[in-house]
């Protein structure tokens, strides 16, 4: 019986030791294991990649105002702006102003949403080479007439990315809040244009090749026209001269205008050219 009693205790204990042997670990099975989870791969054997070539050569050379266009709401007037294909154009209005409703000309290669009350997003979908309308009306009662086009990552035009549109302030108008909000600095951007005080009294002296056509204020701003020049990429930057020196001023964009937002004599400069514009008559006196 005792010879019985070894025989079975034996595969019992044989049972017990392997059922307490460390089992072995994956990473002594596979010691990529480790290296991986340390962070090394081996190294992909691919192709190279390779750039789109769809960058637009116009931004490389643009100024850091380009891209930004100011305008004035003139309701008997339809604004133009230009869109770029893969980018989005934001058109923003007064804080004042809500926008009611949106009438887009062509649903199938524009994508028009609003925003915010007064921000509204444009945006081309697949065509290029295309235009239409939009119409945005305010509730104000304002109707906002849009004329838009659409261009290719490859044009010499560099695309409008925010459309600022200022609506000239008249407290006469019971369309607009006595009470919006405003900035103290804002007035100037809002001040009611008045015909009755355009003086085009200037003297022009300097580079022709980035001299506008004409120069008018009416004592707070100051318009250049460069007509047809408007378009060429070599538009100067204006400063405001203030005993003898260039001070940089907020300006805008205003169909072929650029507006300042200052009154007196200015410096146009463009790389190593300068033309200088100074009064004369009544506006020199101011």
């Amino acid at each position: 019986m005792r010879h019985f009693n070894l025989i079975l205790c034996a595969p019992l204990l044989t049972s017990f030791a392997c059922a307490t042997t460390p089992q072995i670990s994956a990473m002594e099975q596979n010691p990529d294991v480790e290296k991986q989870a340390s962070g090394d791969y081996d190294i992909l054997n691919r192709q190279e990649s390779y750039p789109l070539g769809s960058i637009q050569k116009a931004w490389s050379r643009s100024e850091g105002s380009e891209g930004i266009y100011n305008v004035i709401y003139r309701p008997s007037e339809v604004i133009k702006f230009r869109v770029r294909e893969f980018m989005t154009t934001t058109i923003v209005f007064p804080k004042w102003e809500r926008i009611a409703e949106k009438i887009v000309g062509d649903t199938s290669s524009y994508e028009v949403n609003i925003i915010k009350d007064n921000i509204i997003s444009v945006k081309s979908k697949d065509n290029i080479g295309i235009d239409s309308t939009i119409t945005l009306i305010g509730e104000s009662g304002r109707v906002y007439s849009f004329y838009v086009r659409t261009e290719g990552y490859n044009s010499n035009n560099v695309s409008d990315v925010t459309v600022y549109v200022k609506v000239p302030y008249s407290g006469a108008d019971p369309a607009l809040p006595l009470k919006a909000e405003k900035k103290p600095d804002d007035y100037l951007q809002d001040a009611y244009f008045d015909p009755s005080k355009i003086n085009f009294s200037f003297s022009m002296s300097g580079d022709k090749s980035i001299a506008p056509e004409r120069v008018y204020s009416d004592g707070i701003r100051t318009w250049f026209d460069f007509g047809k020049l408007i378009h060429q990429q070599n538009l100067p930057t204006v400063y405001k001269l203030e005993d003898g020196v260039d001070t940089p001023i907020n300006t805008s964009r205003d169909g072929t205008k650029i507006v300042a937002q200052a009154a007196g004599s200015f410096a146009l400069k463009h790389g190593q050219k300068t033309v200088c514009v100074l009064p004369t008559g009544k506006e020199a006196a101011r």
